[in-house]
Formats: structure tokens, C-alpha cells, sequence
């Protein structure tokens, strides 16, 4: 289904960001990790979870196909809908996303990728027929996107993830810039995936 990308699809937000987490590790899935420590009232960790060291994700999508995906998906929140989230929430570090708004504005969507995590949210009502009523905030771009720069920008700087981490470079490509047209430059990948 081609519309399936733009909001067309009761998927849950753990299906979405497990979706998203899969193309930011380059084509391999890993069952999400929800929560990774629990700490007390006076921030002593009582438990630290993680997934296992080194363990191998399940190849579902091809490395170069998803660094494309990954190059595509900066472009959303450098040039596109997304790019709230470096104008609003000041987000310098190498991330990716996408926005999603559902027929009539029932729902807003916003997913965002960093090497290290992917957050989302989604902004809407459990019954279809009740919409938000507003062309402009009833946009992921909007709504879920500030929710999703707000916890973002505190991971980035609480240290939980670090604001220097870049998507892997794919082996034999180059980045190289080019223009889109008068007065913008943009960087893609190029020499790979052929």
C-alpha cells in the first residue's frame, strides 16, 4: 500500500518506532528495549537493563537500502515537515525522522532517529471520529514533534546518548554535496548500493 508511509494505517507506536529502529541499525531488527534502568526518588540505580552485548539483530532489510532510507529521512527534518525539531528544540546532532498526519486529523505522528535512539509520538484519540479540529496542530508536525524534541534534547543532555554519534557510513560510499537548486546545497551518499 503505497499511502502506508503517510498515515493510512491503525499501526501502534511501538510498531512504527520498532520500524524506524530497524532502518536506523541499518537494515537489522531488534525487539525494542522500552525501558533500561529503574532508579530511586534520589537517583540510586536499582536496576540496569540492556540488551545483550554484541547480540546480532535479524537481517529484514538490505544495509544500503536502509542508509538510503536514513539519508531520505534527514532530509525530513532538515528541509521537511520535521525540520521543527533543529529550528524549535535546537537538535544539532546527526538525526533522522518523519511526520505523519492521518486522514481529517485524527492523529499526529512523529518519529525521530539518532545512532543511539529512536523516540516517537503519537498524539490522537483512541475513537477515529474525534479529530483535532485544526489543520495546524492536528499535524504530527505540530504536536508529536514537540513531544518527541522535548525528550530528545533531555537525553542528549542527560548523557544518555551521545549529541556526537553519527549513522554509520556505508562501506564504499562518499558523501558529496550538490545543488537542489539556486542557493541550496544538499549532501547525499553516492557509490554504493549500484
Amino acid at each position: 500500500m503505497p499511502s502506508l508511509a503517510l498515515g493510512t494505517s491503525p499501526a501502534s507506536l511501538l510498531e512504527m518506532t520498532s520500524a524506524y529502529a530497524t532502518i536506523a541499525a541499518q537494515g537489522e531488527y531488534r525487539p525494542p528495549l522500552l525501558v533500561t534502568k529503574v532508579t530511586d526518588a534520589h537517583g540510586k540505580l536499582l536496576m540496569q537493563l540492556a540488551p545483550p552485548a554484541g547480540a546480532p539483530g535479524e537481517r529484514v532489510l538490505d544495509a544500503p537500502v536502509a542508509v538510503q532510507l536514513i539519508d531520505m529521512l534527514r532530509g525530513a527534518v532538515d528541509r521537511g515537515t520535521g525540520q521543527g525539531i533543529r529550528a524549535t528544540w535546537g537538535l544539532r546532532a546527526d538525526v533522522a525522522g518523519k511526520t505523519g498526519t492521518t486522514q481529517n486529523n485524527t492523529d499526529g505522528w512523529f518519529i525521530l532517529m539518532q545512532p543511539q535512539l529512536v523516540a516517537g509520538a503519537w498524539v490522537g484519540f483512541n475513537d477515529p471520529r474525534i479529530t483535532l479540529r485544526s489543520d495546524h496542530w492536528g499535524q504530527g508536525a505540530h504536536n508529536a514533534l514537540h513531544v518527541v524534541g522535548d525528550a530528545m534534547r533531555g537525553a542528549l543532555a542527560q548523557g544518555s546518548v551521545d549529541p556526537a554519534a553519527e549513522f554509520p557510513r556505508p562501506p564504499g560510499a562518499a558523501l558529496r554535496d550538490f545543488m537542489r537548486s539556486a542557493g541550496e546545497t544538499i549532501r547525499r551518499w553516492f557509490g554504493f548500493g549500484d
